[in-house]
């Protein structure tokens, strides 16, 4: 059956119209979300979370354009990873990767782990706005144009709350004894 007939059965309360859709889409939802928490989700809460994408397919059946079911899926399942990120901050005990490159010596590696550290406390005491900016920047690697959408913020507000966070990294890592060294 295809998905036009499917939505529009669906929009009428057709249970089984819901269930098609499902299993069509199942894997495509749960790859989705997968991806966007990088691996660190249980398996019983990527399937909660995917059933949550078409709990709320179900209750906004009415608004839903038969063209882009796809599309309306893949953004429920981001922002219901997002929503899953900043209530469980899943991606905190991993952002050293993007931050600091592994080094060989033993000295380095510890200088490094307690710099990632560091990093980790400051922005986590960011205001929720600005670590969520700072985590899809550098963890995540959207554009500042994909965060402003995402996000409902102009570009020039997403950039003031970049710089402002790595103003307050970069002032919070030198009170800690990590600034420059000029040569």
């Amino acid at each position: 059956m295809n998905e036009t007939r499917l939505i529009l059965q669906m929009k009428k309360g057709k249970t089984s119209a819901l269930e098609s859709i499902i299993e069509m889409y199942t894997p495509y939802v749960s790859t989705i979300i997968r991806n966007a928490l990088r691996g660190y989700i249980s398996g019983e809460d990527l399937e909660e979370l995917t059933a949550d994408v078409f709990l709320s397919l179900w209750k906004h059946a009415e608004d839903i354009n038969s063209d882009h079911l796809s599309g309306y899926l893949a953004s429920i399942a981001r922002t219901n990873a997002l929503n899953y990120m900043r209530k469980n901050v899943v991606v905190m005990e991993n952002i050293e990767d993007k931050v600091i490159v592994a080094d060989e010596n033993v000295e380095d590696e510890t200088v490094e782990r307690e710099l990632s550290e560091v990093i980790k406390d400051v922005i986590m005491k960011l205001p929720d706005k600005e670590r969520e900016v700072m985590l899809r920047f550098y963890y995540y690697g959207q554009k500042i144009s994909e965060i402003s959408d995402d996000m409902g913020m102009n570009t020039s507000t997403v950039k003031t709350k970049l710089h402002r966070s790595r103003k307050v990294l970069r002032s919070e890592l030198e009170k800690r004894g990590y600034g420059y060294e000029e040569n």
